[in-house]
């Protein structure tokens, strides 16, 4: 704001302000100097009106003095939203500003880091982006990413005057609503088709971002928590050693450098809430972020003006699947444990939303974004918040928020939950109907991986048969949690969680027990991320044998598997499931376990035989045959097969390889495997 009159940047015509807030407008002229302000609008469709119909042409007029610096305020009337064009005219001292096709709806303020700034470009292709860019009366306002350019070449210290390449596009120009949030344009689109009203995006996120970047100095001065933990991270800076420099990938992490750039200047614009997606690069401090959130809405609820009483809304991102290299697998899930506390810590509306059922795929983005921590799957994402905001701010009939368990009855053996925001009810996704996620606990809290059953789609049975007392039950709690699958009949996932935080002893993840697939999505090297990527769940290790998945014959689950094989010169064929990846958070503990069983079927009617081969304590360990050597009858029925591991002289906390051996002296046969059981010492 250079010129002697002159408004912030960013109010341009083309703009969308938010209806049913009084309309704010800042600006300079010289000292002393009388503004004039009127704002007139007209029909829609271009009729003629009478110049009697009071809610058509100059509808509001205003005059205010500039005060000794030249700085002006004027508050314009609370407008409903409407599709008619408005024209907002200021003068001052023979100076004049007009902003023509401005309207009235709703604002939304998509805020965080990577997964928010995504771009459409980098999820879709140009037919693609051509086919929902069509839709005129959404409108964006970006401005530059880094929060820096020709005009702000570093971070100030304190709150900027005005954004920096401040442009308001409009969501019928494919061009460029390719660079926009891919969340943020799917959400405010369909909020305009389901509204029927205008509605503006304002692009704020930036990848690598950390929230003490985005809070203000004073929020974070006045919370030691959070001061020391910049501190502790190397980025605290004051005044005397404030980074000047345009290197904007170091400097954005200066307490409130990027809050004073791209926040701040948006003083009293009015907005109704905000998309928030962020937190990957303050995953290690879950605690320290609580903080900082609290201080992030009061310090955001205080910059623009909300549209509703109760303060700013905030629809929250719970952060993808990733494997972060916690060895325990629990990093993410506290991190997004603790958002989920979040929701209800604030006065404001605020809700929630899981994305672990989305697909994980990444690399078909383009190089500048292609990375595990970046899934493609966002236009759902954006469409869920619209889902989600219907029911939180807009009185529409739809949740609030994600499902989220809020009772849990113990009857007998089993655990009852009962869940908020189911709407239609509760499903299971993927096709598949066994229902995933849940493990319980004992007395002696050792979690176990659960059945479960959906109760006439409002509430979910939790047991596990050798579980006599449950005390406590988690569901989706860890860090590769793709394989949960209850949702609600709105498409959103129930939220992770455990029931307390008592001391115990976590299950991994057994989805390979279940013999119904044949590929995971994991991290096998932990040095390197981008080995990330479906791999094989089992491989064959002796012998040949295909491995197809049976849907019919099974005795659990969604299938079983169907052995077609061919033994090795020693009438053996042999298969184990890959437990080294990384993100499996090798190696596997069976300590608690005496005994491993498993189900077959032997569909050749010739009997053979069962054996098991482990490998524990370090990685290179060698295989150790299990003494038992169990037969396979010739019977078309489901047989169980057991292995006792009471007694062996092997570090069974340090499970690294599990070979499953079947002999096989007529060479060539077909077997089903199904339901491999992990059973408990008393």
């Amino acid at each position: 704001m250079a010129a002697n009159f002159c408004l912030p940047s960013y109010f341009q015509s083309g703009m969308v302000l938010q209806q049913q807030v009084p309309m704010m407008l800042r600006g300079r002229a010289l000292s002393g100097a009388q503004v004039r302000f009127s704002l007139e609008r007209r029909p829609f469709d271009g009729r003629a009106v009478s110049p009697l119909d009071s809610q058509y042409g100059t509808i509001f007029r205003q005059q205010v003095l500039a005060d000794k610096a030249g700085r002006f305020q004027i508050e314009g009337p609370a407008c409903e939203a409407s599709f008619d064009p408005y024209c907002l005219t200021l003068e001052s001292e023979g100076e004049r500003i007009v902003l023509d096709d401005v309207r009235f709806g709703e604002v939304w303020i998509a805020g965080g880091q990577s997964n928010m700034h995504m771009p459409l470009s980098a999820v879709l292709g140009h037919q693609e982006i051509e086919d929902i860019a069509n839709v005129h009366y959404v409108r964006i306002l970006s401005q530059s990413a880094t929060g820096l350019g020709r005009d702000h070449p570093h971070y100030s210290f304190g709150p900027a005057e005005d954004l920096c390449e401040a442009v308001w596009l409009r969501g019928d120009q494919p061009r460029d609503m390719a660079g926009v949030s891919a969340i943020g344009f799917a959400c405010v689109r369909q909020l305009h088709l389901d509204l029927k009203i205008p509605v503006a995006l304002i692009e704020t996120a930036l990848g690598g971002s950390c929230i003490h970047a985005w809070i203000s100095r004073p929020s974070l001065e006045a919370e030691d928590a959070i001061r020391q933990h910049v501190v502790e991270m190397g980025f605290y800076r004051d005044e005397q050693n404030w980074d000047t420099s345009r290197n904007w990938e170091s400097a954005q992490y200066q307490p409130a450098a990027l809050f004073n750039s791209k926040i701040a200047p948006l003083k009293a614009f009015g907005a109704r809430g905000v998309l928030w997606y962020q937190g990957e690069s303050d995953v290690h401090s879950p605690q320290v972020y609580r903080i900082a959130f609290r201080q992030l809405a009061t310090d955001w609820g205080a910059v623009f003006t909300p549209a509703q009483p109760q303060g700013l809304a905030f629809l929250i991102v719970q952060l993808a699947p990733y494997w972060y290299g916690d060895p325990d697998g629990q990093r993410l899930s506290v991190f997004n444990e603790m958002l989920s506390a979040v929701r209800h810590s604030l006065a404001n509306p605020t809700a929630v939303l899981p994305v672990y059922d989305l697909p994980p795929d990444y690399e078909a983005a383009p190089l500048e974004w292609r990375h595990p921590l970046h899934p493609l799957a966002k236009l759902p994402i954006g469409q869920r918040l619209a889902r989600i905001a219907q029911g939180l701010l807009y009185k529409r009939k739809a949740p609030a928020s994600a499902p989220e368990c809020v009772d849990i009855e113990v009857v007998g053996n089993k655990m009852l939950l009962s869940f908020s925001q189911i709407g239609e009810g509760l499903r299971v996704t993927g096709g598949g109907e066994r229902l995933c996620g849940f493990t319980i606990c004992g007395p002696d809290r050792l979690f176990r991986e659960a059945q479960a059953r959906i109760l006439y789609g409002v509430r979910v049975m939790v047991w596990h048969d050798q579980i006599r007392e449950p005390q406590a039950v988690t569901y989706a709690f860890r860090d590769m949690n793709q394989d949960a699958n209850l949702i609600s009949r709105d498409q959103l996932p129930v939220v992770p969680f455990r029931s307390d935080r008592f001391q115990s002893v976590y299950s991994p993840s057994l989805e390979w027990t279940h013999c119904e697939s044949l590929q995971l999505w994991c991290t096998p090297d932990a040095s390197d991320a981008m080995t990330t990527g479906y791999h094989p769940r089992w491989r064959v290790v002796r012998g040949q044998c295909d491995i197809d998945i049976e849907p019919v014959n099974k005795t659990e689950g969604d299938g079983a598997f169907l052995l077609h094989y061919q033994t090795d010169e020693q009438n053996e064929v042999a298969l184990e499931p890959l437990l080294h990846y990384a993100s499996l958070n090798p190696p596997l503990d069976l300590s608690a376990f005496d005994k491993i069983t498993l189900q077959v079927f032997n569909a050749a009617q010739h009997m053979k035989h069962a054996r098991l081969a482990l490998a524990t304590g370090e990685p290179d360990a060698p295989l150790h045959l299990l003494p038992e050597r169990q037969v396979i009858l010739s019977a078309l029925r489901w047989q169980t097969v057991g292995f006792k591991l009471g007694g062996l002289d092997l570090p069974l906390d340090k499970v690294r390889r599990l070979v499953l051996i079947f002999e096989d002296r007529k060479k060539r046969g077909e077997l089903y495997v199904d339901q491999i059981s992990l059973m408990r010492k008393d």
